[in-house]
């Protein structure tokens, strides 16, 4: 058995790859992870080509990414939310993912997911949302979800609170003053890394199980 773990995010130490790569280590089971970030993912193009096989014909790292979730046994997916949405990286995966499903095909029908989206609105989690959208409408089986707020980018950009956004982002009651000022990626504290945790333990168990 193998799990694919996928991250969208383009920083290095990035919160949805530690949370990615902490549900499957927990899960006990052979795994891959994968830095989309890394890849040359392009859009979808809109030229159908894919229909007559659920095959892409554009010529990039897609389809060897999706050569390697086809034959895995479960994807966790992670990614950031960048404008009120998934980051584009992550998104442009997705997109192509479309090539996937022509005349009922829906090549990743049934496989477990794992949808994982860094949004610090607790209630809205458009990112986490959209993961869970595509991997629902590729007929995907979502087992759970995971929701955090991240790093902000004002705590790790260098400047803290001699930068003015910083400031309004405070004023705006997104921040603390603090945390505007602190200049330093917010702590992923024991209980979150524990919600990872115990997903990675119930992902594995499922997939033993089957």
């Amino acid at each position: 058995m193998k799990i694919i773990g996928i991250s969208s995010s383009g920083r290095k130490n990035s919160y949805s790859k530690q949370v990615v790569k902490d549900i499957v280590e927990a899960s006990k089971i052979d795994y891959e992870m994968i830095d989309i970030s890394k890849l040359k993912i392009k859009g979808c193009m809109g030229c159908l080509q894919c229909a007559k096989d659920n095959a892409c014909v554009q010529e990039d790292d897609f389809n060897d990414v999706i050569n390697k979730i086809n034959k895995a046994d479960a994807l966790v997916f992670g990614g950031g939310n960048y404008y009120g949405m998934l980051n584009a990286i992550g998104h442009s995966f997705w997109e192509r993912t479309f090539a996937l499903r022509h005349r009922e095909a829906f090549l990743l029908a049934g496989k477990p997911g794992v949808a994982v989206g860094m949004d610090r609105s607790a209630e809205q989690k458009p990112a986490t949302n959209f993961i869970k959208k595509m991997m629902l409408s590729n007929k995907m089986e979502v087992i759970a979800e995971y929701t955090a707020s991240g790093n902000h980018q004002c705590y790790d950009c260098g400047y803290g609170h001699e930068c003015v956004v910083g400031n309004v982002y405070a004023d705006m009651g997104l921040v603390t003053k603090e945390e505007a000022a602190r200049n330093r990626p917010e702590e992923y504290i024991p209980s979150e890394k524990q919600r990872a945790v115990d997903i990675g333990n119930m992902l594995g168990s499922i997939l033993r199980s089957r």
